[in-house]
């Protein structure tokens, strides 16, 4: 196999690992959606750790006794009973407005009240933060009298709180965020493939009378190749192999001119810009600017290229720019 053959070989693991990566994304994501979906709470008074999909059948619930303010809402905290134990529950409005009988209930002072049936809040298990648990040792010092701290909280409250803020639907979401931006990912490999390949079919299509002559000039002693700049510089012709096949006639050259991609100031990125008579725009011998290595090859080939075209324009300057929008083939 010539080197000719093998530039036009397609690379196909970028193919293959985009479409693994789509696969993953689509199938991954929903797959985990599903089983999510169907999954069952547990009982808060089993969970020991954060992060899972719990319940509590409330029994009494207070008036909500700390909030915190987060970037989005106002979360607001409650003392909630379940068989005699108390828990936290960080419970938003539409879940309290449920629970509207259980919180009359647990400050009526009537005694021929009912006690109301309990009900199932749920969301997901978290760790109570330590300036929720201040307030709840200051809440039960000063309206209940307990001799409650921090070594005997556990005794009276439950470690973990429920977050009912946080909701299967909230999950799901996030995962099909997730999943969709790994989705992304593997489509953006498959459109590289996609676009290299066109780029090197449009190249063989255009040369295709030349491609014998091509193949013999690569395999001249005369010929270069820069590797870093993954170009290969023959007597007539300069190939490049960095992002799809691009072949163009060097007597075809009317422009060229060193780019440079600056981020923040910083020179990220070098290229070297052609403007061929055909009205085409190249961008080969792209490189990271970083790296003696891949200066020198960048610079030795943007001056082998200048020797190359003597009747081209060289270098991007206002003048040049100005000459080029007289040209029949700029405009």
């Amino acid at each position: 196999m010539n080197d000719l053959q093998k530039m036009t070989k397609p690379r196909r693991f970028i193919l293959i690992i985009g479409i693994i990566i789509v696969t993953f994304g689509l199938f991954g994501g929903g797959i985990l959606s599903y089983f999510i979906s169907q999954e069952e709470p547990t009982n808060l008074s089993e969970v020991t750790e954060e992060g899972v999909f719990s319940k509590i059948d409330v029994e009494l619930v207070t008036s909500y006794f700390a909030t915190l303010t987060t970037d989005s809402s106002l979360e607001k905290y409650y003392f909630v009973t379940e068989d005699g134990y108390t828990y936290i529950a960080k419970i938003d409005d539409d879940t309290f407005a449920s629970l509207k009988e259980n919180h009359d209930y647990n400050y009526s002072t009537d005694p021929d009240a009912v006690a109301p049936d309990s009900v199932t809040i749920v969301g997901e298990s978290e760790l109570i933060p330590d300036e929720i648990k201040n307030f709840a040792i200051e809440y039960f010092r000063d309206s209940e009298g307990l001799d409650i701290n921090e070594e005997n909280f556990n005794n009276l409250i439950y470690p973990y709180l429920i977050d009912t803020y946080i909701t299967k639907t909230d999950t799901i979401i996030d995962i099909a965020i997730v999943f969709g931006v790994i989705t992304v990912v593997g489509l953006i490999l498959i459109m590289v493939y996609m676009n290299r390949q066109t780029k090197t079919k449009k190249s063989i299509s255009k040369y295709q009378s030349s491609l014998k002559t091509i193949e013999e000039e690569l395999e001249s002693s005369t010929t270069i190749h820069n590797e870093i700049c993954k170009v290969y510089l023959t007597e007539n012709y300069l190939i490049s192999y960095n992002d799809g096949l691009k072949i163009i006639e060097l007597k075809s050259i009317s422009w060229l001119y060193p780019y440079e991609y600056r981020r923040n100031g910083v020179v990220t990125n070098r290229s070297i810009c052609i403007y061929t008579s055909d009205k085409q725009k190249y961008m080969i011998g792209n490189i990271n600017a970083w790296g003696k290595n891949k200066d020198s090859a960048y610079n030795e080939m943007y001056q082998l290229l200048l020797e190359k075209t003597p009747d081209a324009l060289h270098g991007y300057s206002k003048e040049n720019k100005e000459k080029a929008l007289k040209m029949e083939k700029f405009r």
